[in-house]
Parts: structure tokens; sequence; C-alpha cells
């Protein structure tokens, strides 16, 4: 494939990614009513280079929150390959810049994928717990992912707590947290036991996050 076919390509889903976010910003915005917390001035108000973003979740409509948090940037999203399974899905998909992963087997496919995107300095975004958790204030078992994604392509992985409303009605919290560099945990050849030990820090980092909302949110709104 030539270099002004890939180009054009590259533009035209651009587009198509940039039309969809766009029309749907105000709605989701005006539905969700989210509000982001920064954990402490170390956190960057804005990520402009490849990064990784580690997320919590609590919904499928956890993906649409995401970009009304990270809304300065073109996100890619790792989805489950049952998403892509038809013609029309995988086009839709694969023009909102989503990298499809096999959840069962070893995909390294995606893993390339991943890479790449980070090498170009785009934002990967990852749900380490892999499937939807319904059960408030808990969090699963992180998997390996991220912590491996963000360490092989040597940028930052950045935790994101979203705080799970108990009413439809209730505003939608996101609280951001310092970029962690992987190589200070694992080391420069991590073995499988050190990305274990990472994605648990990672785990225990988004729990603090959600410490953080309920001292500095939370409780000051019964307070009021």
């Amino acid at each position: 494939m030539s270099s002004k076919v890939k180009k054009k390509r590259k533009i035209g889903s651009n587009f198509a990614y940039d039309f969809v976010k766009v029309t749907g910003a105000i709605p989701a915005l005006l539905w969700f009513r989210v509000k982001t917390i920064r954990a402490n001035e170390n956190v960057p108000k804005r990520y402009k280079k490849g990064v990784v973003f580690a997320v919590n979740h609590t919904s499928f409509l956890d993906p649409i929150i995401v970009h009304c948090v990270l809304w300065y940037r073109r996100l890619n999203f790792l989805a489950t390959k049952e998403l892509f399974k038809t013609e029309r899905k995988l086009k839709f998909f694969q023009r909102m810049h989503c990298i499809p992963i096999d959840k069962q087997n070893f995909n390294i496919s995606a893993v390339h994928a991943v890479r790449d995107r980070l090498k170009e300095e785009k934002a990967i975004v990852i749900f380490p717990e892999g499937t939807v958790n319904r059960e408030e204030g808990t969090l699963e078992n992180y998997k390996s992912g991220a912590v491996f994604m963000a360490h092989m392509a040597k940028k930052p992985l950045v935790p994101v707590y979203i705080v799970k409303g108990k009413k439809w009605y209730n505003r939608t919290v996101a609280v951001i947290g310092e970029p962690i560099d992987t190589t200070t945990i694992c080391g420069k050849v991590p073995k499988m036991a050190d990305l274990d030990n990472a994605s648990e820090y990672l785990k225990q980092k988004e729990e603090e996050l959600r410490e953080i909302y309920n001292q500095r949110y939370k409780n000051k709104k019964k307070k009021d």
C-alpha cells in the first residue's frame, strides 16, 4: 500500500472519528455531567504524547465517559473481538480507532498494534479488569496487559477511576492519578511475576483514587 493511500485512509478515519465524537459530545456531557478530579498537582492537565490510560470498568458506557474525561485526545480503545464480527461493525469500530483483542488467547497482533500506535504518540485506553464490574466500591483482579503494553513502549501508565453513581441521575466523576513509570517497578526485562506485581500496584493506585474521591468530593457533598 502506497504512502498516499495510507495517508488518505488515515484522514478519512480521523474525520469519521471526530465527527462521531463531536456530534455525540453534547448529549453525552448533558447526560453524564462528567466532573474530572486530578489526584494532586503532580497530575498533568493534559497528556499530549504516547500514553496508556488504565480505567476501571463500571458499565458498557465507560468508553463514552472516558471520551468526555479525555476530550482533548483521539483515543484508541482495546475492545473485545466479538464487537468486530460483522463487516459493518468491523468498519465502524476500526474508524473509531478500536483494537480487537481476544480475551481467551494471547493476541500478538493486538500487541503490535498497540506498540505501533504508542510509537506514533497516540493514546491507548485499557480496562484492566477485562469485564464490566457492577459491584460498587470494588475492583476485580487486574490483568497484566496494561502494564505490559506501557512497559513495552516505554510510555507512562495513567490510572483513571470512574465513580459509579447509585442513581441514573447522579453526576459521573472521574479521578485521574499520577503517571506510573513501569520500569521502576518491573525493571528493564520483566518476568511474569514482575508484571503481576505491577498490575497489583496499579490496582492499589486505583483504589487510592477512589479514596481521594470519597475525601474530596463525596464527603464534602454530604456536609453541604
